[in-house]
């Protein structure tokens, strides 16, 4: 996010004239007033500033337009999303499973209990998107319903990544190669939808998560995408 001192325009949130500078936020052109970029409520999606026009989800989180317009709320379109996600994985990757994984779409509430229950703290100043959760036999991929849909994607490739780790490397406890081969397989999924400006903000924004996946693409320039793969099977 960043402000700026030129032009003339008009607040997305507030509607005000933009006389005295604006900001605007990583990959978005809608432009905002420094009083609502300080005072205003923001989406739980994007942080965008609200505007009067904007969607109250019954778990309390609160949707601006721009990502209500594409949020997945039914059960049946995100299981579609999720079965093009995981089929999507499989021809770039051929991270197969043998036992395979249920998906489940819930509400916030729910799925930090779930999250709490399996002793996962989300990380520092992050919302839970989505969980992979094995409790014996039962693999299940847990995603927060309501997400804009390119989040909900490339939330489910990182859970994904997660169950295939869970079933073709047993012994690796690395969080950073864990959480780094989750990301980069997210990563690299946006670029095989052709969403190249979102995968590249993956490389330039604030997450805890982004020294790790830096370096495993480190990783993959020296031994390839297959080596990379083959790497993680037999780390500890």
């Amino acid at each position: 996010m960043a402000l700026r001192r030129f032009g003339i325009d008009q607040c997305a949130s507030c509607g005000g004239v933009l006389s005295s500078g604006y900001y605007t936020l990583l990959d978005r052109d809608e432009r905002y007033c420094p009083a609502c970029i300080a005072t205003r409520p923001r989406c739980a999606s994007c942080g965008a500033p609200l505007g009067d026009q904007h969607w109250s989800l019954h778990d309390g989180r609160r949707q601006c337009a721009v990502c209500h317009a594409t949020a997945v709320y039914d059960p049946a379109l995100a299981r579609q999303i999720f079965d093009e996600t995981v089929a999507g994985i499989v021809a770039q990757f051929e991270l197969t499973l043998n036992v395979g994984v249920a998906f489940r779409m819930v509400d916030a509430p729910t799925l930090d209990a779930i999250r709490g229950d399996g002793g996962v703290p989300p990380p520092p100043g992050q919302h839970t998107l989505g969980l992979y959760q094995r409790r014996g036999h039962l693999r299940t991929i847990y995603m927060l319903y309501g997400l804009p849909r390119l989040i909900f994607r490339t939330t489910v490739a990182h859970e994904y990544a997660h169950a295939w780790q869970g079933e073709r490397c047993p012994l690796l406890h690395s969080e950073g190669l864990r959480e780094g081969f989750a990301e980069w397989v997210a990563y690299h999924h946006l670029q095989w939808l052709g969403c190249s400006r979102a995968a590249q903000r993956m490389l330039t924004m604030p997450h805890p998560y982004r020294p790790w996946l830096d370096q495993v693409l480190e990783l993959e320039r020296k031994l390839g995408q297959a080596g990379v793969i083959e790497y993680l099977k037999r780390a500890e």
